[in-house]
């Protein structure tokens, strides 16, 4: 009798702490900006729903150093602009898109002194880093006002949105390239919104992994996105809960300012955030005009959207 109690019991307590580590994986997880696109990501882990969907997740600010984190290991997944991973697999790096979202969401905001796009002539723009969704936000811009980048206007590399703001204010640059969910702070600030992209097809924010830890961990990939799907639902269900959750992490207790970047960040996000061929294509169709891509490239190449597919499947059957 003895013996069938210490079995029963070896079995419950194998079955405890193999169900407990399965629960909780290890995962990292980066963010470069602290744009709405990419905030969903301490949104998640500070509201509990990646842990509910059985991943330990710490999430790390990595202001424009994202691809380089996830090609080195250092974490499993990443939230970037479009431009780095494509340019990334380009270069014939391990990455792949599992989710993102198809438009360039960038302002360009000027100084008091900048009334109109022509007084930049001779002037300096900030963005993060060349070759970021912020640069070529930025790009995009200009060329919209028939301005030639580095010719007409200089850009200047400043890093993050807190310094390409801080730029501004100091004087160092005399616009800048912001994420949407900024305009209602740089109008504040007393800044001029110059223009917005937002109607601009392209991959403007994405979800990324790479091929050989999506092959090797394909349930832990599952989680993840279906956790970023919970994340999605959870902001457009629980709008108190989700401005207490953007106060603590923007560190802003202006009502106003809170209230404009949670309706912004509702409008960002569809339901199932799929990253699509034609706005990999617009980024494509960029490096052809620019002369940096050397023949056609098909767009799937760059993506795999079979997990989130599979996440709509299940919640659609789920509620049928």
């Amino acid at each position: 009798m003895s013996y069938f109690v210490c079995r029963l019991a070896f079995f419950f307590l194998f079955y405890v702490l193999s169900t407990g580590a399965a629960a909780q994986v290890p995962v990292r997880a980066s963010y470069g900006s602290l744009g709405l696109s990419q905030v969903i990501l301490p949104l998640g882990v500070r509201s509990g729903i990646f842990q509910k969907n059985g991943l330990k997740i710490e999430s790390v600010y990595i202001a424009g150093m994202s691809v380089s984190a996830l090609i080195g290991g250092d974490v499993q997944f990443g939230f970037m602009g479009g431009p780095p991973p494509i340019l990334a697999r380009l270069g014939g790096m391990d990455v792949v898109i599992i989710a993102g979202l198809n438009g360039l969401d960038q302002i360009l905001v000027s100084a008091p002194s900048i009334k109109k796009a022509s007084d930049l002539i001779g002037k300096r723009v900030g963005i993060s880093r060349f070759g970021t969704t912020a640069d070529y936000g930025a790009r995009i811009a200009l060329k919209r006002f028939k301005l030639q980048p580095q010719k007409d206007v200089v850009l200047i590399q400043l890093g993050d949105t807190t310094a390409r703001i801080g730029g501004i204010l100091s004087g160092a640059v005399h616009a800048a390239s912001l994420t949407g969910g900024e305009k209602e702070y740089a109008l504040k600030l007393g800044f001029n919104i110059l223009t917005d992209n937002a109607d601009v097809e392209f991959p403007g924010n994405t979800v990324v992994t790479t091929r050989s830890y999506l092959n090797a961990n394909r349930e832990h990939v599952k989680r993840f996105v279906k956790g970023l799907v919970e994340v999605i639902h959870f902001v457009k269900a629980e709008s108190e809960k989700t401005k207490g959750l953007l106060k603590k992490i923007y560190r802003q207790s202006d009502e106003s300012i809170i209230g404009k970047r949670y309706e912004a960040l509702v409008s960002l996000f569809p339901d199932y955030p799929y990253i699509t061929r034609n706005a990999i294509q617009s980024f494509l169709d960029i490096l052809w005009e620019e002369g940096k891509l050397k023949e056609r490239t098909d767009s799937d190449m760059f993506m795999d959207m079979s997990f989130l597919r599979e996440v709509e499947e299940a919640e659609r059957q789920r509620n049928r």
